[in-house]
């Protein structure tokens, strides 16, 4: 499958399947999926006999790509959903969230007078909105809300580590 932005703009997510991106003299954000997500598709890939993931190649001209990381209230909602539902526990959260990092997507780029930002965080006010928002509507307790305003900012590890207290707060 393919993704083509010419002298434009796209935003959306990044599914875990194989994909080619071209991007000419356009901007494109993507937001990585979810880790209970990536942890779902990890599963149903094993259980198809697909070991290695899903290969994604960015070519990218006189542009910019920028690939991040979902906010910490989205993370916290779709483990929620994920785990009322019955497809995810939380000791499934515990074994994958050790080598979630190598294995969602594989990516790839090549790029000729342009950018790509494979690391992104979603911004400082995106984060605090987000939380605000989900913490008015009910779907996020005052005390998981304390514990996820510590992980705004953090990568990886600290970011994972953010998530699974707030699971559990």
């Amino acid at each position: 499958m393919f993704h083509i932005c010419i002298m434009g703009g796209y935003e959306g997510v990044i599914e875990p399947e194989p994909k080619f991106y071209f991007t000419l003299f356009a901007g494109a954000d993507f937001k990585r999926p979810t880790i209970a997500r990536q942890i779902l598709a990890r599963r149903q890939r094993q259980a198809e006999g697909r070991a290695k993931p899903p290969k994604q190649f960015f070519l990218t001209v006189c542009g910019g790509v920028e690939i991040k990381s979902p906010t910490l209230s989205e993370e916290i909602l779709d483990l929620h959903q994920l785990i009322k539902s019955g497809e995810l526990t939380m000791s499934d959260w515990d074994r994958a969230i050790s080598d979630i990092g190598r294995g969602a997507i594989s990516i790839s780029s090549f790029t000729l007078m342009g950018g790509v930002d494979q690391t992104g965080l979603p911004e400082e006010s995106e984060e605090i909105e987000a939380l605000a928002l989900q913490r008015h509507l009910g779907n996020i307790s005052d005390s998981a809300g304390q514990v996820l305003q510590y992980g705004i900012g953090q990568r990886d590890s600290e970011r994972f580590a953010t998530g699974r207290r707030a699971a559990v707060a």
